[in-house]
């Protein structure tokens, strides 16, 4: 026959532990997404600053030579 011996400290200390560590595991949990998150929204802008942008009309380069001739059949045409 077995002789069970009931050790309220012990059974109160296992509980605590058990606690402790579902506090633990809970808190890294949540913690690890909210430093994503938060690493991810720092240092971005709200709003794109005006004074920095510059929008004006292209300069048109005149071409007065002539690069390629698409009258004049190539080698690989005559073969």
């Amino acid at each position: 026959m077995k002789t069970v011996i009931s050790n309220k400290t012990r059974e109160a200390l296992e509980l605590a532990k058990g606690i402790l560590y579902s506090l633990k595991v809970v808190t890294i949990g949540l913690f690890i997404p909210f430093l994503f998150v938060f690493g991810i929204t720092y240092h971005t802008p709200r709003e794109a600053s005006k004074d920095g942008i510059n929008i004006s009309n292209p300069q048109q380069v005149k071409n007065d030579r002539i690069t390629v001739d698409f009258n004049k059949p190539l080698s690989d045409q005559n073969s």
